[in-house]
């Protein structure tokens, strides 16, 4: 259904070929925002935005490698190009390796410190500066329950990457509210995404999911959904909040 406060606005969605990016695309699209889908599978940003289309949305593709400085400024261009505005933005992208601590060489860290937390400045680093220019701007990044909670089966470095996501979110939000900016973000706890299902078994998806006081991953429409509240204008007086999408998770700990 269309909403007055996202219809005629644009939003911004990286990692938006599958999983939750995805989720949160087409939840913008539904409620009447222009959207940005950007991903570094050029194929599959398409097909949410075929998606999107079909529905009678309006949208647009990017093949983008969120953690090139270069790729991130010229989206942000590309977007206001495209639909004249930047409104909302989900920094989403990240992953980690699942490994142990001592199987994690310099090739994992970089891969995962590069994907889950520079992706997320470097969003941040060109997505403000046009909020504040245009007066305002809500933008959510994707944590982890990872970066919460030392019970989340993550590894390492993933968990401290999410952690700096946490600490990184809070601090953009104090230093740029008084421009009419809020920045908050989401704490997932295991989703049921492709990603998750090539990285585990199902065996290994019950026991992280055994977490969670309701005893099943998070779908990623669910975590899709906390997006959207966060970017309305219900929410408008929330902002450098850390909010848990984990099945009651935070309370395990």
């Amino acid at each position: 259904m269309t909403d007055t406060h996202f219809s005629g606005k644009t939003a911004l969605v990286t990692g938006a070929g599958s999983g939750i990016g995805q989720a949160s695309a087409l939840a913008f699209a539904a409620k009447g925002a222009r959207v940005m889908v950007t991903d570094i599978n050029g194929d599959a940003a398409e097909e949410t935005v075929r998606q999107i289309t079909a529905a009678g949305g309006e949208a647009a593709a990017r093949k983008v490698d969120a953690t090139s400085a270069e790729e991130v400024e010229a989206l942000i261009q590309a977007t206001l190009d495209r639909f004249g505005s930047l409104d909302f933005a989900h920094n989403n992208v990240g992953c980690g390796t699942g490994k142990a601590l001592e199987d994690i060489g310099p090739a994992d860290y970089d891969f995962t410190m590069n994907l889950s937390f520079k992706s997320v400045f470097l969003g941040m680093r060109y997505q403000l500066p046009v909020m504040r220019e245009r007066g305002g701007g809500v933008i959510v990044n994707t944590a982890s329950m990872a970066g919460v909670s030392t019970t989340q089966a993550a590894d390492i470095v993933y968990s401290g990457a999410k952690a700096g996501v946490i600490q990184m979110t809070a601090h953009a939000a104090r230093a740029y509210g008084q421009h009419n900016i809020r920045v908050n973000c989401i704490a997932p706890g295991l989703v049921a995404t492709p990603i998750i299902s090539q990285m585990f078994t199902p065996e290994q998806q019950i026991e992280m999911a055994s977490d969670h006081i309701i005893k099943r991953p998070v779908r990623p429409e669910e975590i899709a959904a906390a997006v959207i509240f966060l970017c309305s204008a219900e929410a408008a007086m929330i902002t450098g909040l850390v909010l848990p999408v984990d099945g009651g998770q935070n309370a395990m700990r």
